[in-house]
């Protein structure tokens, strides 16, 4: 409880990261749309496709080339937007793809107060505007609960996996994963730019790196974490990098 002199720190809303990747040239328009719904930071890369050529016929995919939009705003918008993207916004962008959003376990409170004030909030309100999204998302969740678990998965179900490999193993660690249940990924082109202290250990890193990102249900995660860094870890000449992060939801776009 506080007194009439005490002053209440303003709580600002957690953000939250949404990843969509998409057919190649529909980034904006998908930016576009996300904007009209208040989510308005956005990130755009390219990205290449590793999906078989069996999975492609039946998604109805010509190219194998990706737009990557990763956006940022406050748990609501996203959690919103998530929601619209698999129900009434669902084929507003003419382009086949996937989205998912992941928690921010830590930013800067700069960063996340930003974010807040996007949505027009003034200062001196924002500690009550916040309580009332998160209100208003539990609601949400408790009014369309299932009719969302239709459409998409919200039960924390898929594991968001990158693997950082030297050029030239990609295709080795991506049949590997695949054996082991993955439906393929996304690769994207990287560079190391760390400090040179592996070399010590006799680990001399390869400047020019791919990233692979592959969306994995979380009942076969671990089983592919542990292979690819058994067979293509830091030790061997892949020098794979394995990390996984959980994903709120996931849905087709």
């Amino acid at each position: 409880m506080t007194t009439k002199n005490e002053t209440r720190t303003p709580q600002v809303e957690r953000p939250k990261f949404l990843v969509s990747i998409v057919e190649r040239g529909k980034g904006k328009a998908i930016i576009n749309l996300y904007n009209k719904e208040g989510v308005n930071y956005h990130y755009q890369t390219i990205g290449h496709g590793t999906a078989t050529s069996e999975i492609m016929d039946i998604l109805g995919l010509d190219s194998k080339d990706k737009d990557i939009v990763i956006s940022v705003s406050t748990r609501s918008m996203i959690d919103m937007l998530v929601y619209k993207m698999s129900d009434e916004l669902r084929g507003a962008v003419d382009t086949r793809g996937i989205l998912f959003d992941l928690p921010v376990t830590g930013i800067t409170n700069l960063i996340a107060t930003a974010l807040n004030i996007q949505l027009g909030v003034p200062a001196d309100k924002r500690s009550q505007h916040t309580s009332t999204q998160a209100v208003y998302s539990a609601q949400l969740d408790d009014n369309n609960g299932k009719e969302v678990e239709k459409t998409m998965s919200s039960d924390q179900n898929y594991s968001l996996v990158l693997i950082s490999v030297n050029q030239g193993y990609t295709e080795n660690v991506l049949d590997t994963a695949r054996d082991l249940g993955a439906r393929g990924g996304t690769v994207l082109r990287a560079r190391w730019s760390g400090d040179k202290s592996f070399a010590q250990y006799g680990i001399n890193q390869q400047a020019e790196k791919e990233i692979i990102a592959i969306v994995i249900p979380n009942d076969i995660r671990n089983s592919i974490m542990d292979q690819i860094n058994a067979q293509y870890g830091m030790n061997s000449k892949a020098q794979a990098v394995v990390l996984s992060m959980k994903v709120d939801h996931f849905a087709p776009i």
